[in-house]
């Protein structure tokens, strides 16, 4: 039970961390390589792609490294 308990911490705090690093490299992204953000689609992309990517292999590892008790 206590495995489970940390692989679902470790789950959605490397969510969190990760989605947010992939926001602010997105962000940085637009920026640095003059993205255009006509019409909000890279915003939708940012919110609705890179951040839910980045979330789901944060959180695969952070449950995975909160479980092997490293």
């Amino acid at each position: 039970m206590r495995k489970l308990g940390r692989g679902v911490l470790g789950f959605l705090g490397g969510f969190l961390v990760a989605s947010a690093i992939a926001l602010g490299l997105c962000v940085a992204a637009a920026y640095a390589f003059n993205i255009t953000r006509a019409e909000g689609a890279y915003a939708m992309g940012v919110a609705f792609f890179w951040m839910p990517l980045g979330g789901v292999i944060g959180g695969i590892v952070g449950a995975v490294w909160a479980v092997s008790g490293a």
